[in-house]
């Protein structure tokens, strides 16, 4: 392979992860909103077009293949998604969805531990995998006549999966040791934890993708490959290619290489409903290492899968809300009231079962979290009291309208969008019309979708404070002696949440 080949490489590569975080976080960018806050606004003029013009088709052995063609550069994103994530795991063996993705890598009869990746980098690609609460996904990013050769490694690893024990028993202690750094030594991720399994209670939604700790030292290597023979197979499983390769290419390749692969038997997914607890639910947690403290609130609401039409009305409230520095929340509690530092609303509807709003904020000194608490829900309450007007709502569409088009422009974050929706039962018209769907939300509709942030039985309020609590009630301050205990010393400046 050429040096330009591989630079071509690792351009295409950047601009796909690029595109992937713009179509994420776009809406929430103070400085994108602000700008197109500024736009001419936009008359309701969609036609029902497709956004993609993606292709699909389903293999013999049920594995469904898509296809979304970009002939810009000679390079492919190669998803696999298969339909088995954290909330499909047994009771008591949290963590094993998650686990396959390091399990994955550790080798088949054919190929060493470790071989995969290493033969992806020599090609001049890249490789990585991740997993949710309703699928687990693994993509390569590579040029289009190295294509074949991943396809057969991929099959290879589906099933011919070969941990030697004491890999497993290793990769076991390497989770352990990322859970300690992600979760148990930051104060915010063991709050979201604990908000989590307040929200969802006798739900596989309220146990952590990554695991419970206990249960993650626990798992066995044979509950390991039970785990894969049941849920690794073609016909559990959503093949996404995007880029510069054509569907009879890709046909031919997907029925030589994964259509010799035997489907196997249907797993029926238990349901779960969890329940709705009366009273109001707050988590407090105090630690030495927070310096700032927040308000976080978190809410059950309709998912694209379980409600779409109220899902269409969250996304199109929540940018209201939350659609730059002239939305609403920032507006009144960031720049007239001047109460907080940050204010944050967010909503995915992808999910298989029940979603979540959050809503966040960072109040400036000598502001009390009651205080903030108060503000968010009168700013709550002035969108039911003063519904947004049909200005708003026209300019909180264009700007989910235009962030959708940056998706477009991105190598796989197409590939994301389609195996994400169809992974938790969406359609491809779904994904195709989300655009003209969007434009046809009501006013009424949008103006009534909040009330689950107004509905205390459906949120669990969490306040993060430093050791000691709100420094805006301590009237008289005094030293508070920190207990700093190496696993404090060892905490990450930044930790995450492995969802």
């Amino acid at each position: 392979m050429t040096k330009q080949h591989i630079l071509i490489i690792i351009i295409a590569v950047i601009c796909s992860f690029a595109g992937y975080m713009l179509i994420n976080n776009i809406a929430h960018s103070p400085a994108h909103k602000g700008a197109q806050n500024t736009a001419p606004q936009k008359q309701a003029s969609l036609r029902k077009e497709k956004a993609f013009n993606a292709e699909s088709f389903t293999l013999e052995n049920g594995m469904r293949v898509v296809l979304i063609e970009n002939h810009r550069a000679p390079i492919v994103s190669h998803m696999m998604w298969y339909n088995i994530g954290a909330a499909d795991e047994d009771w008591g063996n949290s963590g094993l969805a998650h686990f396959f993705e390091h399990l994955m890598f550790k080798g088949t009869d054919t190929l060493e531990p470790g071989e995969y990746s290493r033969t992806v980098r020599a090609l001049g690609g890249n490789d990585n995998a991740f997993t949710s609460q309703d699928y687990t996904a693994y993509f390569v990013n590579i040029a289009r006549e190295n294509l074949e050769k991943i396809m057969r490694m991929e099959a290879d690893r589906m099933v011919n999966l070969n941990i030697p024990e004491d890999h497993f028993l290793s990769e076991r202690n390497v989770i352990l040791e990322e859970r300690a750094q992600r979760t148990d030594t930051n104060p915010a991720a063991r709050m979201l934890e604990t908000m989590r399994a307040n929200l969802f209670p006798n739900h596989p939604y309220g146990i952590p993708v990554i695991g419970w700790r206990e249960e993650i030292a626990a798992l066995q290597h044979h509950e390991a490959m039970d785990f894969y023979h049941k849920w690794y197979a073609p016909n559990n499983a959503t093949l996404v290619v995007a880029g510069a390769i054509s569907r009879p290419e890709l046909e031919n390749l997907a029925q030589s290489i994964y259509g010799a692969i035997s489907a196997k038997p249907e797993v029926i997914r238990p349901e779960y409903s969890a329940p709705v607890l009366p009273g109001d639910k707050l988590v407090s947690y105090e630690d030495a290492q927070v310096q700032q403290p927040q308000f976080i609130r978190l809410c059950r609401a309709p998912s694209y899968n379980t409600d779409k039409a109220a899902a269409l009305a969250l996304d199109i409230a929540a940018n209201i809300l939350d659609g730059g520095s002239a939305t609403r929340l920032y507006k009144a509690i960031v720049s007239e009231k001047k109460m907080a530092s940050a204010v944050s609303l967010s909503y995915s509807g992808s999910s298989r079962d029940e979603s979540t709003l959050a809503l966040s904020a960072t109040p400036r000194e000598g502001i009390s979290l009651d205080a903030i608490a108060s503000a968010l829900d009168d700013e709550l309450a002035h969108y039911i009291s003063t519904p947004p007007s049909t200005a708003e709502i026209r300019e909180a569409k264009d700007r989910l309208i235009d962030s959708a088009v940056f998706a477009r422009d991105s190598l796989q974050s197409p590939a994301y969008i389609f195996g994400q929706a169809l992974s938790t039962g969406l359609t491809m018209d779904d994904v195709e019309y989300w655009t003209y769907d969007i434009e046809q939300v009501s006013e009424d509709a949008v103006r009534s979708a909040i009330k689950h942030l107004m509905t205390p039985e459906l949120c669990v309020s969490g306040r993060l404070l430093p050791k000691g609590g709100d420094p805006a009630l301590i009237t008289v301050k005094q030293p508070i002696p920190v207990d700093i205990t190496p696993a404090q010393q060892a905490a990450p400046e930044n930790g995450g949440s492995d969802e």
